[in-house]
């Protein structure tokens, strides 16, 4: 037995000891309770989110383009399945989630928690996992993206991906409007954190994604399509693109680009499928530019409709290049230089013109910059400052080149031509609507601004009617239907210099006249049999304006001369 002198300091050390160990206890109990109460349940618990229903996008004519439809998927965990059941549990699954009872078994020795065995399955598997009383299995609701029209517009729609994510189109640009808000659900573990996926616990509920109600229509978007694809099959090319827009309020009625994939399948196609030509592609405009040119200089005042241009020589010289025209044509009113599109009418007007105002009117007409289209990747266009123009440059402008502008771009100038002088915001959505139809969002857009006086206008539309009567743009021309437009053959820049045999066919017009109800821009790549936009783009103009002659049920008699 220990003396007392040496027994007290040990009960002193024993007793402090306790002390701290009481304390420690009361400071894990009463100030790190919470604390450690939530990192124990976290040890306990995982959670899951699960996708709510994708937001439908609609045309305007009330078709479904994208969809969500109800699927499962089976989930799994080996760990909770008694090992000498795999084999007989493998057989069973293999019909139910159409798998190999091979590939099961391997799935489950593979992975020793919780996974997805198979997704994507018809909902009446549920029944038949649930036969099965298994605890380690169970399903999961989740959803998968369908296109009732197949590739009908795919361009404008884009793809999700295999989480459902949407990575092109308006899939990826109302990613967030669309998916809405995953539920989330807890799913509970073991003592040996080996989760119980039969204990899973709604968390917080979802909200399903807004639905799209767009401009597009589809009886309009299909006839787009089918005659970009006879022009392609007839004549060759790269690709086509088109746009029809109302000029008025800026409605897409339709924006084609081919060639195209399947939504459904976006991997089945190349990349390059994936994008639309129509908005994110851009191209010199050739000759289809040169209403915008002569647009300048009526609005400046510098001439008329009716003065004359001397156009003899068969070209122009231009700071030391001489610059041929297509024909040696001797005087030539304004007029006639759009309808004849003559390069040296168009060039001696553009040189008449300060780099300042010329410019300032390309710009205005929206050139040089987005027109803020609700798509991903939209394509500024190239225009250069008038600092850094060359001698050549006002030149150049005049016959299309040193600039380029994609489809919808010019589309939006034309606009401008048909509605009396006001430049439009293009609109491909109409709104977002809830489950229930009603809209929670309404488009928005800029307010039309004048950018040309109305006399302006009208003066270059009687120009473009005299191109579809008389000059270059004949083969666009509809019976009982008068229609303005322009071609526009421009070479290809590849690499930094034009190339031979690379064209882009451009035709820019709208109809019915004097009241247009619809413009059309139509743009050939590379047409390879004949590259002559007279050839190519305006009977496609023509075939296609036609078409929605029926489509928009517009009578003969609002074909008024003008």
């Amino acid at each position: 037995m220990l003396p007392a002198s040496r027994l007290r300091p040990l009960v002193v050390l024993l007793a402090g000891w306790a002390v701290i160990v009481w304390l420690r206890l009361g400071f894990v109990q009463l100030v790190r309770h919470r604390e450690l109460a939530e990192t124990a349940a976290r040890q306990r618990e995982a959670t899951i989110e699960v996708e709510e229903p994708r937001g439908e996008i609609l045309s305007a004519d009330g078709r479904v383009l994208a969809g969500s439809l109800d699927r499962v998927s089976v989930y799994a965990n080996p760990a909770r399945i008694p090992r000498e059941r795999w084999e007989e549990l493998a057989e069973k699954l293999s019909p139910i989630v159409g798998l190999e009872a091979g590939d099961i078994l391997q799935r489950f020795a593979a992975r020793d928690r919780f996974f997805f065995l198979a997704k994507n399955l018809d909902p009446a598997v549920t029944e038949a996992v649930g036969r099965l009383r298994e605890r380690g299995l169970g399903v999961m609701r989740t959803q998968r993206r369908v296109h009732p029209h197949g590739s009908l517009a795919a361009a404008v729609l884009g793809f999700v991906n295999s989480e459902g994510v949407g990575q092109a189109g308006l899939e990826k640009a109302y990613d967030r409007t669309l998916a809405g808000t995953p539920s989330i659900y807890r799913l509970l573990r073991d003592g040996k954190s080996i989760p119980t996926p039969l204990d899973l616990r709604l968390e917080q509920a979802g909200r399903p994604g807004l639905s799209l109600q767009l401009t597009l229509d589809t009886r309009i978007q299909a006839a787009v399509e089918e005659e970009l694809s006879t022009t392609l099959a007839s004549i060759g090319g790269r690709g086509a693109s088109a746009v029809v827009m109302d000029p008025v309020g800026g409605a897409v009625l339709a924006l084609a680009s081919l060639p195209s994939f399947h939504p459904d399948a976006p991997g089945a196609s190349p990349p390059e499928r994936w994008r639309n030509r129509a908005v994110e592609d851009a191209s010199e405009p050739g000759s289809s530019f040169k209403p915008i040119i002569v647009a300048a200089a009526l609005a400046d005042g510098r001439f008329r409709s009716t003065d004359l241009i001397d156009c003899s020589g068969g070209g122009v010289q231009v700071a030391g290049v001489f610059m041929r025209d297509h024909a040696r044509y001797g005087m030539l009113s304004v007029r006639e230089v759009i309808a004849f599109s003559s390069n040296v009418g168009s060039i001696r007007i553009a040189q008449r013109l300060s780099p300042a105002l010329l410019d300032g009117t390309i710009r205005a007409l929206g050139f040089g910059a987005p027109t803020g289209i609700e798509l991903p990747g939209e394509t500024r266009g190239l225009l250069l400052p008038p600092e850094r123009w060359s001698a050549l440059s006002r030149a150049g402008l005049a016959l299309g080149q040193e600039l380029t502008v994609s489809a919808l771009q010019l589309a939006r100038a034309y606009a401008a031509f048909a509605n009396g002088g006001y430049l439009v915001q293009p609109r491909l959505v109409r709104a977002t609507v809830d489950e229930s139809g009603a809209v929670v969002t309404p488009a928005r857009g800029e307010a039309p601004r004048r950018v040309l006086p109305p006399e302006v206008a009208q003066q270059i539309t009687a120009m473009l009617a005299a191109v579809v009567d008389e000059g270059t743009g004949k083969r666009a021309r509809l019976a009982s239907y008068p229609s303005a437009g322009k071609t526009g053959t421009a070479q290809k820049a590849v690499d930094g210099a034009l190339r031979s045999g690379r064209h882009v066919a451009w035709f820019a017009g709208f109809f019915p006249l004097p009241r247009p109800r619809a413009v059309i821009v139509v743009c050939i790549d590379e047409p390879r049999s004949t590259y002559w936009a007279s050839e190519v783009a305006a009977p496609t103009f023509g075939r296609i304006a036609q078409r929605l002659v029926t489509v928009m049920g517009l009578p003969p008699s609002e074909a008024v001369p003008l």
